[in-house]
């Protein structure tokens, strides 16, 4: 009993907001840091579960409950917890511990830091980083439209060094263009505004123009592009629209850093009801130490795959690739055998109709399109 006094004194007086609970979700301590935080009382704490007196909700709305997060084996971190008090909106990062007792009671501890203040100064920058995207790209596109006319000779005759300035400016404006386009995806997908409407895409059909744009774009280099599609690969449910940036994000970098031999694009069935897409080039390759950082927020590769002078990006189409892949519930991943050996990059997308899961729902907004009866029938047999 001493010794329990002791442990509850210290968690008491620590600065950390530290909760602990019983296997029936009981509150068994609650230190002085948490009381502050939460604004709640020991006294009102006192034979409540936790529930009863911590409502938390993650940024869709949804309540959070402590069975999501107490008694795990691992323990549990969740990041952007929303909490209301005293009429003011909380956001909390918990993490929880399971502490195992032999012949006494399991208790799990609650760790609350309130992280409102970073959140609220992250939710500033991503309004800054989308209005002034917005903004730029308004003048950029004019700047296109006239010089593409004034390529096009349409207001007199321009010299062959006139075209190849504009050729250049067309150039730079249409980076600026995919650079902000990029930020603004970014920014969409930081705060939960991704907007993904999914349908039924027949794969050849789809692939076919692509394909032919992407021909000519390799052909230019003097390398090879072939397409195979596997024929148990019909249709795929995607957004129509980012399934197409997707792929021409890819298959562009595979251009740009291919100079000699081949790209293939092939399409796969993977397990029951996926569809696989795989970008395979046999261009500059990834340094194996570099891979792990493919796939984050500007995780630009310098000395390898994509360097600065070459790539002029902002690093964030693979953070984008990924992001929305899984939000249609798919994976990415790539490999490569080394510098100078090619590399792979690949997706998954579901091959069946399908209800999207609620975790998923909750990193964008995802709206399905209307499917023909016979369509789900043949899927979905009552």
């Amino acid at each position: 009993m001493e010794e329990k006094r002791h442990t509850e004194s210290l968690l008491y007086n620590i600065s950390e907001a530290v909760i602990a609970v019983g296997t029936e979700s009981k509150i068994s301590v609650i230190n002085k840091a948490a009381e502050e935080l939460i604004n709640l009382s020991t006294e009102k704490a006192e034979g409540k579960t936790l529930d009863e007196v911590l409502v938390l909700t993650n940024e869709s709305g949804n309540t959070i409950k402590s069975k999501d997060y107490c008694f795990k084996p691992q323990g549990v971190t969740v990041q952007n917890l929303m909490h209301e008090s005293g009429g003011v909106i909380q956001y909390l990062k918990l993490q929880s511990t399971t502490i195992k007792k032999p012949k006494q009671e399991d208790e799990c501890i609650i760790t609350l830091t309130d992280i409102t203040r970073e959140k609220m100064l992250e939710k500033s920058k991503d309004e800054f980083i989308s209005i002034v995207s917005h903004e730029l790209r308004t003048p950029m596109t004019i700047i296109k439209s006239y010089l593409w006319m004034m390529d096009g000779d349409k207001y007199g005759r321009l010299n062959i060094k006139q075209h190849e300035f504009l050729s250049k400016a067309q150039g730079g404006v249409q980076r600026m263009l995919s650079m902000i386009n990029g930020t603004l995806n970014a920014s969409k997908i930081d705060q939960g505004k991704l907007q993904l409407k999914i349908e039924e895409i027949e794969i050849r059909q789809f692939l076919e123009r692509l394909g032919q744009d992407f021909e000519l774009k390799a052909k230019e280099k003097g390398v090879e592009f072939k397409v195979r599609v596997d024929e148990s690969c019909q249709v795929v449910y995607s957004d129509k629209v980012k399934l197409e940036e997707m792929l021409t994000n890819l298959l562009g970098n595979a251009v740009k850093f291919t100079s000699t031999g081949e790209i293939r694009l092939t399409v796969t069935k993977e397990g029951d009801s996926f569809v696989k897409f795989e970008i395979s080039d046999t261009g500059k390759g990834i340094d194996p130490g570099d891979l792990k950082r493919l796939f984050h927020k500007f995780g630009r590769i310098d000395n390898s795959y994509q360097t600065i002078a070459e790539a002029g990006g902002t690093g964030l189409g693979l953070y984008i690739v990924k992001n929305i892949v899984e939000s249609m519930g798919g994976i990415v991943g790539a490999r490569s055998g080394g510098v100078g050996k090619g590399a792979t990059f690949w997706f998954t997308l579901p091959s069946e109709y399908y209800e999207i899961p609620q975790n998923l729902r909750e990193s964008a907004i995802l709206t399905l399109a209307p499917v023909s009866e016979s369509r789900i029938s043949s899927i979905c047999p009552v």
